[in-house]
Order: C-alpha cells, then structure tokens, then sequence
C-alpha cells in the first residue's frame, strides 16, 4: 500500500489515466454529467464513501489532529461536503456513529478498530457537522468490505443482474451503475476477476452477490471479451456486509 492511506485513497476518487490502447470508459471521467444525489436517490448509488483512519505519526511540526480521528472522501469524486463549508479532498472526521447499521457494538468496534489500525471501509453513511461547527462525525448506514483493502485503481460502480437471458453470447445480463453518479452502463455483459487478488471462494460469493437486491461494488476499466460484449475489469470487489442475526 502506498506510504499515506489518506492520500492514497483521495487518488482512488479519481481516475487515473490509461494506456491510449484501453478501451474509453463511458463511465470513467467526472464530469456535470455525474450531478448530484436527486431526491430519494431510486438507484441507491450516492453517499458512497472511502473511510481510514488518521494513523499520521505525530511529531512536535505536526498539524494539530494528527494521529487521531478519520478521513473520508467520495468514491469517484474529486471533492466531498464537509459540513456546512466548502466542499474539499477528503473531510476530517472525529466521530463514527454506528449506531444506523444495526450492528453490535462489539462488531462495530472491531470495524473502528480495523480503521485506527489503517485498513480502510468503503461506507455509506452522511457527514453530520457539530451544532457550532467544530467538528464532523459520520453516521455510517452500511459497510462494504472486502478480503484485501489495498489501493488500487478504477472506477466504483454498482453491478446487479437485471434479469435479461440470451440464446447466444455476448449477453448483457448485467446493470452497472457508476457510485455517486447519475451516469450508468445499463447493459454489459461480464466481469473479468482475473486482477481481484481474491480466492476463488471469495469470487465465488461476489458472483453470487450480482443476484441479490444489493448487487456488488466493483472497482476497475471498461473492456471487451472476444465476442465483443461489454465487461468490467474487477481489481477490488466490494460485499455488503450482513448484519448479524442476534
């Protein structure tokens, strides 16, 4: 993983560019085009974002904060709402509050744990500025996770079945939708897990994941398979967690 977490992740916001020989991703550039999170937000993609912990070593020249809290930014957008200011890179978090998750607080502890101790989450939650300003928390409303937290790079999107069968390939029986953003692939016609570092156990629960109602978050490029159909290079994949049944 790269030197700084926080840096690291703010760069997986955007990304990076490409080979003049990979295939344009209609879904890759931020742009007007991705807009803002519209009312009720049907597709259930906006207020996604990349949370690690503050694990800066201090120092007698450190900014003050250093070492504790969290930072947050959005995934695929270069610049995140913090509070009631201008919108910046990343927002510095003092609080979580787990409490929108239903999950224990022993579960909910070992996640915060993990972040203090550098393995980010990918969330999705909303900043809530203190009454005076003074400092944000976050309200975390669901987790994703994932078996190898490292950076990589691509764009995060949303990738459900959408029910539609074929006679012959390539068939577009795959919905993507592109995180924080009004912008979607409606039809492609795989995911190549080849880069993904997960076992095949692991990438075998993702694929399974394509026919829930929560689908599966997929970080990567735009491609083409060998009959032409349009498919998504996976370098990280993303599973919502469950919550426990008690």
């Amino acid at each position: 993983m790269r030197a700084s977490l926080a840096v690291a992740f703010v760069t997986a916001l955007i990304p990076a560019c490409t080979d003049n020989s990979a295939p344009a991703d209609e879904l890759g550039d931020e742009s007007s085009a991705d807009g803002e999170e519209g009312k009720g937000d049907a597709a259930g993609v906006f207020t996604f974002y990349n949370l690690i912990g503050d694990t800066r070593a201090c120092s007698l020249n450190s900014p003050s904060g250093c070492g504790t809290g969290f930072f947050l930014s959005r995934a695929n957008r270069s610049l995140t709402q913090c509070g009631r200011g201008p919108q910046q890179s990343q927002c510095k978090i003092t609080e979580l509050d787990w409490s929108g998750t239903a999950f224990p607080a022993s579960v909910a502890k070992d996640y915060e744990e993990g972040l203090r101790e550098g393995r980010p989450l990918l969330v999705k939650g909303d900043v809530v500025p203190a009454a005076n300003d003074a400092g944000l928390s976050f309200a975390v409303k669901e987790i994703w996770w994932t078996s190898n937290p490292e950076f990589v790079e691509g764009v995060f999107t949303l990738v459900k079945d959408n029910g539609i069968r074929c006679v012959r390939a390539p068939c577009p029986s795959l919905s993507e939708r592109k995180l924080n953003s009004n912008l979607a692939a409606v039809n492609i016609t795989g995911l190549d897990f080849e880069d993904s570092a997960g076992e095949q156990s692991e990438i075998d629960i993702a694929r399974n994941q394509l026919y829930t109602e929560d689908g599966l978050v997929v970080v990567g490029y735009r491609d083409y398979d060998d009959l032409g159909g349009k498919t998504r290079t996976v370098n990280r994949f993303f599973i919502k967690a469950p919550v426990p049944v008690h």
